[in-house]
């Protein structure tokens, strides 16, 4: 019995000591949930770990020349970690009103007290990951490091800065479309189309989670080593790209209208020297690029279509370009339907040799022309048009490109009697600008066709890695005897007599091409007066090295044909390579010169000067002695006079380069921003000006 008590007794105190144990893990599980809750859930953020993905540097975009079309450049964005472990009330107390004045100085967003208020309030709610400023530059990074309290460092700061970057075009409108825009979503341009070697390989990294919802590695070793981007050169020439800019904005704004797009090739390789697509702004009236309209507008051309009409003809053998065609009047019907010639009201000669069609663009010509000869087989003649290549797309790298449109078979859908006669003056088919300028091309190269390329190279570390080599899509695209007379003819066009005579009738060089004029359709018909212009050829005809075609779309000046719209922006784009390419021509003070007079030039320095004047064989009236001077020129001659510069005086470097600039002001001590592409138009400290060095100077280039 005593046994049984001596046992119930143990087994009550095991009882209630394990009952006391409960309670006590109960009352610590309690205690640990609720009074220490903090301070678990930052020791659990502190030992967290993952791996997370590094991003490589982006390659970066070159123009030919070198210059930079696109890069990355770094941003930063500055949080504050209000309970740091190194953050010492003391600090605070001490170099906080010295952080928020320097703060106020450096970003000049907000005031002194202000920055003040904000921490203050950020302490008091203890919270780790206030957001002070983003999109810091590195220049600002540095400043702000060097101020009290944030000087001491991440951990007894509690100041973190997170660098991003963002991708930016220094020649901003210049070939924007085409370069395109970097986003993580819908890229477009070059920096979509060659993303994956831009990009670069994504690493891989441990990486822990600390205070103030900061990620860092938790070693140095990487699990897979990020590989930076590769660099693309491409083929935009910078210098000619200004040109082509600034010569369609202008044709556009003089005509008002509502689009246009320039592209120059290089004959032999296909390589995009130039391309540029302007918009217009409906709200500002101003141009932009926003739609890249050479790969990706689909349009009828018009009359330069001909050129595959007349060709069609020629390769079947049945005309030759002295055969004529009577025209009458400049009007003729077709089922029902008139068709006229531009020069109908004026017309002094009825037949036409076949030549003279094509150089005077007549539309009655070319459609009797086609229908005599193919009217009894059309199909024939659509068969002609995709041996030519016509009806491919060029399958170009960057996206957007929109297919060619061209009946296949006689009678399919939309087919009608009037099909063969539209076709032949260029409604009824669609083609793209670059489309159109590729076959142009081929002509020009003697019957190749080839891909447009706009990468014409890689590079890694500064050193190139790999060439494009051109890309044949058709390696003769008719008979040689077909080529030889369509380049014939084309120079015509191009000629006295012929609809561009009077664009080129001084220049220097000789031009083949063709004008366009197509009137802009709309589901069911075409509009009333809105048309597009369009010129595309190449030069020197004789020895082809470029390759050009200009479209115009709905002008509103009342003006619209090829000629008067589209053939200019040619002129002009050929003129800038004719007198700067030095193998284009050995062409020194001939009719180019007598045209543009002579060449002006930027103020600089006076051995550069008389060094590149000497090369163009233009003799200088020299009154200077000193090292910088101003040019002036007149009609026959160029004079060069002293530009006085001060020693402590700010120069005036108004129409100068950007290079002579910068040397004549970084010398002064003064420090430089820059706006601009160009020549120096303005300068935010007058000429004079006693220098204080380390002193800001805009300095605007036009």
């Amino acid at each position: 019995m005593k046994n049984n008590r001596d046992i119930a007794l143990r087994t009550w105190w095991v009882f209630a000591l394990f009952a006391v144990l409960a309670v006590a893990v109960f009352v610590r599980i309690l205690y640990v949930q609720i009074a220490q809750a903090d301070r678990w859930k930052e020791y659990a953020v502190k030992i967290e770990q993952r791996i997370q993905d590094i991003t490589p540097a982006r390659g970066q975009i070159y123009s030919t020349d070198g210059s930079l079309l696109a890069t990355s450049v770094p941003i930063y964005n500055l949080y504050w970690d209000s309970k740091a472990e190194g953050l010492k009330q003391a600090y605070l107390d001490a170099e906080l009103d010295s952080l928020c004045m320097g703060l106020s100085r450096i970003l000049g967003a907000q005031s002194t007290a202000y920055y003040k208020r904000e921490f203050l309030e950020a302490r008091r709610l203890g919270k780790r990951y206030h957001s002070v400023h983003k999109k810091l530059s590195f220049t600002q990074m540095k400043e702000l490091i060097k101020l009290p309290l944030m000087r001491r460092g991440a951990n007894k700061s509690g100041f973190i800065f997170r660098q991003e970057e963002i991708r930016k075009k220094p020649f901003n409108q210049l070939a924007s479309r085409t370069i395109g825009i970097d986003r993580e979503t819908a890229r477009v341009g070059l920096e979509d189309a060659y993303n994956d070697e831009l990009a670069g390989q994504v690493g891989k990294q441990m990486m822990e989670r600390i205070a103030g919802n900061v990620w860092k590695p938790a070693s140095n070793e990487f699990i897979v080593v990020p590989r930076e981007g590769i660099d693309i050169v491409s083929t935009i020439d910078i210098h000619l790209q200004d040109v082509a800019h600034t010569a369609l904005e202008r044709q556009l704004k003089q005509h008002n209208a509502a689009w246009g797009t320039v592209i120059l090739m290089e004959v032999e390789t296909g390589y995009i020297r130039a391309v540029s697509n302007l918009q217009r702004d409906e709200t500002s009236g101003n141009y932009y690029e926003t739609y890249n309209y050479a790969i990706g507008e689909s349009v009828e051309p018009g009359s330069t279509f001909k050129l595959a009409s007349i060709m069609a003809l020629l390769d079947e053998g049945f005309v030759s370009l002295t055969d004529s065609i009577d025209r009458g009047q400049g009007v003729t019907e077709f089922y029902g339907r008139k068709m006229h010639d531009s020069d109908a009201d004026e017309i002094t000669e009825s037949v036409l040799s076949v030549a003279d069609v094509f150089a005077k663009s007549s539309n009655v010509g070319t459609a009797l022309l086609v229908h005599k000869h193919f009217r009894q087989n059309p199909q024939l003649f659509l068969d002609k048009l995709h041996a030519f290549g016509l009806n491919e797309a060029l399958g170009i790298r960057l996206k957007g490109e929109k297919a060619p449109r061209i009946y296949k078979k006689v009678g399919e859908k939309n087919w009608s009697g009037l099909s063969l006669t539209q076709m032949s003056i260029g409604y009824e088919v669609l083609q793209t600008p670059l489309q159109t300028l590729a076959f142009y091309n081929a002509i020009a190269n003697g019957g190749e066709l080839l891909q447009p390329q706009f990468v014409e190279a890689y590079r890694r570390n500064g050193q190139t890695v790999e060439r494009t080599a051109p890309v044949v899509l058709n390696p003769r695209v008719c008979k040689q005897s077909t080529i030889d007379a369509v380049r014939i003819m084309m120079e015509r066009t191009c000629r006295p007599g012929g609809t561009a005579d009077y664009i080129f009738e001084k220049v220097p060089y000789k031009v083949a091409g063709k004008t366009g004029t197509a009137r802009i359709a709309y589901p069911g018909g075409y509009y009333p007066n809105r048309y597009r212009a369009s010129f595309v050829g190449y030069f020197p005809a004789e020895a082809p090295k470029y390759s050009c075609l200009v479209v115009v779309n709905d002008t509103k000046s009342g003006v619209y044909y090829g000629s008067s719209v589209a053939a200019p922006v040619f002129r002009e784009l050929a003129n800038k390579i004719y007198a700067t390419v030095p193998e284009m021509s050995d062409y020194q003070q001939g009719q180019l010169a007598e045209e543009a007079k002579l060449p002006t030039s930027r103020n600089g320095l006076r051995e550069h000067l008389e060094r590149v004047y000497a090369g163009l064989g233009i003799s200088l009236e020299q009154n200077a002695e000193g090292n910088w001077v101003k040019t002036s020129t007149s009609e026959r001659s160029v004079a060069l006079t002293d530009l006085t510069v001060s020693e402590g005086h700010v120069p005036d470097v108004r129409g100068m380069g950007l290079r002579d600039a910068l040397q004549l002001l970084e010398n002064s001590g003064l420090h430089v921003r820059v706006t601009g592409n160009g020549t120096v138009r303005r300068q935010s400290i007058e000429p004079g000006t006693a220098v204080s060095r380390g002193r800001e100077i805009r300095i605007e280039l036009s």
